[in-house]
């Protein structure tokens, strides 16, 4: 199946389907970054509210 037939299926799927799609390609998108399981631990377990983003910031950095 070539690129332009994947996106003629996915303009087909409901939204919920998208959804789901669009979590499965973030999760292999981070599975390719070298580290980022560490990277993400470590600033989770990050103490210091200096570093910290509200929900609104987090938010506003996924619709970029």
């Amino acid at each position: 199946m070539g690129f332009h037939e994947i996106q003629t299926a996915v303009a087909n799927l409901s939204p919920e389907e998208r959804k789901k799609l669009a979590a499965q390609l973030v999760a292999l998108r981070h599975r390719d970054i070298e580290g980022y399981r560490e990277k993400m631990a470590a600033k989770i377990d990050d103490n210091n509210p200096d570093n910290w983003v509200t929900l609104e910031e987090f938010e506003k950095h996924l619709e970029d």
